[in-house]
């Protein structure tokens, strides 16, 4: 057991949006964590209960937390407690973050920019701080200076501890490919949280390096059609022309070839990513994993319904997913068939 006495007068009330955070932490420890204020003994996992502690002034409040994992949940409460425990971050904060860099960037590119685009989870409203990531593709006249490149990953780089924790995926791509568009698409540099060592130990290098061709892309513009939002720049008709359906093909297998592999790995987003290319096979619409899930509850076999539903549980919860390992398996199996017949 560990119990210490703080001194909250500076940091309380806590308003609703900084329990419910405090809760959800609180919760995710096995350790009982107890607060002990004016003769009474609040459960800290408890919305009501810590409401009802109100502005503490100056009367003593003590911690307590007792378990298996006390010295962790010990840490994290008291730390939190005493900055005031920050709201958790959302959609509106990485928008925010994205004007700043749409500023940094028209610095950067002032004549060679064409525009910035949101696509992914923050522009479907499925954003989840704690999960997703920031995902945009820059748009630009001509090709990209080395020194350039360096200031546009620079840039993210030095917003990424303001940045949720899986950061952002970044394309710079030329304008001349956003029309006929081929397949895969030249990309002009290509920065996430996969290549922040790269970077970090040769930047001039790394910078130098990236470049080629990425079938992702292709996935990306499909997406930008159905859920994209501009950041800077003329609107997406006007820049991207839409996707041909063999094209788009190409991306979605690329992108599922892998999902048998690692299935067990990352359950929920496997399954989801699956639901949402089966969607696009049968009807041409791009969807995002949760659109994609919730399609499939209704048009997918019967007998795949359980594995689904626990994935779309497992997205929005945030909590682990529970399943049956076989019933995934027999899932992946028929959506890969289906994607693979796919003409």
């Amino acid at each position: 057991m560990i119990k210490q006495v703080l001194d909250l007068s500076g940091v309380t009330p806590l308003n609703r949006a900084q329990i419910e955070h405090l809760v959800h932490i609180a919760g995710q420890f096995n350790a009982r964590i107890l607060f002990e204020h004016r003769s009474r003994t609040i459960n800290g996992k408890s919305m009501l209960g810590i409401l009802s502690m109100g502005v503490t002034g100056h009367d003593p409040v003590t911690l307590l937390v007792d378990g298996d994992d006390e010295k962790e949940a010990f840490h994290e409460m008291k730390t939190m407690l005493e900055n005031g425990v920050a709201p958790p971050k959302d959609a509106s904060d990485a928008e925010r973050l994205m004007q700043i860099i749409k500023e940094r960037y028209l610095h950067i590119l002032p004549d060679n920019l064409t525009g910035i685009y949101l696509h992914g989870s923050l522009a479907a409203n499925c954003f989840q701080w704690e999960r997703s990531d920031i995902d945009f593709l820059v748009v630009v006249r001509r090709e990209v200076p080395v020194e350039k490149k360096i200031a546009l990953v620079e840039t993210l780089y030095a917003l990424s501890p303001d940045a949720p924790p899986e950061g952002f995926e970044m394309s710079v791509i030329q304008e001349k490919y956003c029309r006929n568009i081929p397949y895969p698409i030249p990309f002009e540099l290509h920065y996430s949280p996969r290549y922040k060592r790269d970077y970090e130990r040769d930047a001039r290098g790394f910078c130098s390096r990236m470049h080629g061709e990425d079938p992702d892309l292709t996935a990306h513009i499909l997406n930008l059609h159905a859920h994209g939002e501009v950041i800077h720049g003329p609107s997406i008709p006007r820049v991207f022309d839409q996707v041909k359906r063999e094209n788009a093909l190409c991306a979605i297998r690329f992108d599922v070839n892998d999902s048998a592999e690692h299935l067990h790995e990352n359950p929920v987003y496997y399954v989801l990513n699956l639901c949402r290319a089966v969607a696009y096979c049968r009807g041409n619409k791009a969807m995002s994993k949760k659109e994609g899930g919730e399609w499939a509850l209704t048009h997918m076999s019967t007998e795949h319904q359980r594995v689904i539903q626990a994935a779309l549980n497992a997205y929005e919860t945030g909590l682990g997913m529970f399943y049956d390992e076989g019933q995934a398996e027999s899932f992946c199996y028929d959506a890969l068939e289906e994607i693979s017949q796919s003409k």
